[in-house]
């Protein structure tokens, strides 16, 4: 033990006054180094910060409605010139209902990176994704922008975009695969018309 002791002392000692001698002492850690305690979390404009979408919603409209109308008349028989009508009575009814029920299920779930793009006087940061992919003729954008609170970036400098305020997500599509999806000029011109 007194052995590695001494060991370990003397080398000590040499690499002192090693550097000593040479007239700069030698570290480790240089001015771009990054630092052992500081925190690598976004906080300024121009940082990179990953979002972690997790989107799910579920909606769901129900409507009935049921009318009815209903008309009668009745008259006498004519008299003068008009003596050749008869008693005449008429009625009409008319009833309608309808229901109709709608039911929407959207899921997305993504990792994008993105910038913060302001810093507000609260302290909250802007930031902005934007992910382009292309497939064959089809381009597909996932945007995804809004306000972050520092204290909710984790220590991997993640961010659920459901802790993101007056957060906008915008999934579109545009070329062939879009364009097929989209319905035809008679169909939207009947859906125009009634």
């Amino acid at each position: 033990m007194k052995t590695h002791l001494l060991i370990t002392s003397t080398l000590l000692f040499l690499c002192l006054t090693s550097a000593a001698a040479t007239g700069f002492a030698t570290s480790l850690w240089d001015p771009g180094s990054r630092s052992l305690i500081a925190d690598r979390r976004a906080a300024a404009v121009g940082d990179v910060v990953s979002i972690l979408v997790v989107e799910r919603s579920t909606t769901s409209h129900q409507a009935s409605h049921a009318t009815a109308e209903d008309f009668s008349a009745s008259g006498g028989p004519g008299g003068g010139i008009l003596g050749f009508f008869p008693e005449l009575s008429v009625a009409t009814g008319q009833t309608t209902g309808g229901t109709g029920s709608t039911a929407q299920t959207t899921r997305l779930v993504d990792r994008i990176s993105g910038l913060v793009v302001a810093v507000t006087p609260e302290g909250n940061l802007q930031i902005q994704a934007v992910r382009r992919v292309r497939l064959n003729a089809d381009e597909l954008t996932l945007t995804v922008s809004g306000l972050a609170r520092p204290d909710d970036i984790t220590p991997d400098n993640t961010l659920l975009s459901t802790q993101i305020a007056d957060c906008r997500m915008e999934w579109s599509g545009s070329g062939p695969i879009p364009e097929k999806q989209r319905p035809g000029l008679i169909s939207r011109l009947l859906r125009f018309l009634w």
